[in-house]
């Protein structure tokens, strides 16, 4: 053997005693025949309970585990049955896992029992290694899980609860905005046939009698013919609110098509330049998706520049949904103003007299048709914004759910527009 290598028995006592594992050898009768000091130093610490009292030498470890009683008893009995599964070589080792209580502190070991033989003799090892740091840290976690499981459970049942709530909620207030769209139908309706004979006798009176009143009455008169075209066009815009209040009913869509039946509707002055890109189908309501292009085109012509009015639409696919960009070249608006005219009843421009006897509307409008697209891209799952400054026109941005496209027998354009 060369110099430098020395033979293993010289270190097997030592390696022996150095383990920091509890081992006991047993021979072919359990009796226990040798310990390392691992096991002594146990068997002082744990004196007096158990098969390593006073180390155990010369006991017999089955007769000594199929004894024990009380919680340890499972395992005694599970390590028994290993050695003897050893010993009569149906096994090639065994493992089990205990708790165990020293000095008042709770402990976890691992028991390994492997065998082999020696001068024609069996023998078995028995080895209680400590596991206790890991043990603690495998309760730990399992706590944590545990713990972590209940509150996503008890989140979850919060959830599940949340969601019947909202649906709750949700179906109250569709039946509620079904009950105020109808109210809102009915008043309107009823509310036309006054402000339509109101509107005819002044109309009359001014044909018939304007020369012979005076100046303030003249004057009067002219209120009165104005205020009758605001309150006709509010009517009107009352009405288009309870149509876009309720969810719409989706479906595939011709937006190039309904673009194009939009458009025939409007005075477009002879100088105006109008461009629409190839648009593929969307998912929506055709009434609302009408109102929505109405309302757009209006505010584009009412609110044109000097110059010849430009108007395009472009569309980007954004995955599920389409991004549209409705620009025009008029007097645009002021950034400061970008988000207010999405409010409902809210006006930026003054109203432009509309000259005596005049039944129009006044330019500025009520301040709806902006919040009525607002809502109606909102109910499409959709978004609406603008970007613009004041002088050099304005772009609308919206996006709508994407469709398979439609045939063209079933173009939109056949519908008759939605009133202004």
């Amino acid at each position: 053997m060369p110099r430098h290598l020395v033979s293993p028995e010289r270190f097997a006592l030592a390696a022996y005693d150095a383990l920091s594992a509890n081992i006991a050898i047993l021979n072919d009768q359990s009796i226990i025949v040798a310990v390392n000091r691992a096991w002594d130093d146990f068997a002082q610490e744990f004196a007096g309970a158990g098969p390593t009292a006073n180390n155990g030498l010369g006991s017999n470890y089955l007769a000594i585990s199929e004894a024990t009683t009380g919680d340890d008893r499972p395992y005694a009995l599970e390590t028994a049955a290993g050695i003897r599964d050893l010993l009569a070589g149906t096994r090639k080792v065994a493992e089990i896992e205990y708790p165990c209580k020293v000095a008042n502190e709770q402990r976890y070991y691992m028991a390994r029992v492997t065998a082999f033989d020696q001068d024609g003799e069996r023998f078995v090892v028995v080895a209680h290694e400590d596991i206790t740091r890991r043990k603690r840290a495998e309760l730990a976690l399992e706590s944590l899980n545990r713990e972590l499981e209940e509150r996503i459970e008890a989140r979850t049942r919060e959830l599940e609860e949340a969601g019947r709530v909202a649906e709750r909620h949700n179906a109250e207030l569709e039946e509620s905005n079904r009950n105020l769209s109808q109210f809102a139908s009915v008043a309107a309706h009823d509310l036309q046939e006054p402000l339509r004979l109101i509107g005819a006798y002044a109309d009359l009176l001014r044909h018939r009698s304007f020369d012979r009143l005076d100046t303030r009455s003249q004057t009067h008169l002219g209120h009165l013919l104005d205020q009758v075209g605001r309150a006709r066009q509010l009517v009107r815009d009352v009405l288009t609110l309870s149509r876009v209040a309720l969810r719409p009913t989706l479906q595939p869509v011709n937006l190039r098509a309904l673009w194009e039946a939009c458009i025939a509707t409007f005075p477009w002055p002879d100088d105006t330049r109008l461009e629409c890109a190839d648009l593929p189908p969307v998912l929506g309501d055709v009434a609302q998706l009408r109102q929505l292009l109405l309302n757009l085109l209006g505010n584009a012509l009412k609110f044109r520049s000097a110059r010849p009015l430009e108007l395009s639409l472009r569309v980007e696919s954004q995955g599920p949904q389409l991004h549209f960009q409705l620009t025009d070249n008029g007097i645009g608006i002021a950034p400061q103003h970008h988000e207010k005219v999405f409010v409902m009843f809210q006006r930026l421009h003054s109203r432009t007299p509309s000259g005596l006897g005049s039944s129009e509307a006044p330019t500025g409008g009520n301040g709806v048709g902006l919040a009525v697209c607002k809502m109606v891209v909102e109910r499409h799952g959709g978004r609406l914004w603008l970007t613009s400054a004041e002088g050099q026109g304005t772009t609308f941005h919206f996006t709508l759910p994407a469709a398979p496209p439609v045939n063209d027998e079933t173009a939109v354009q056949q519908s008759a527009p939605v009133s202004d």
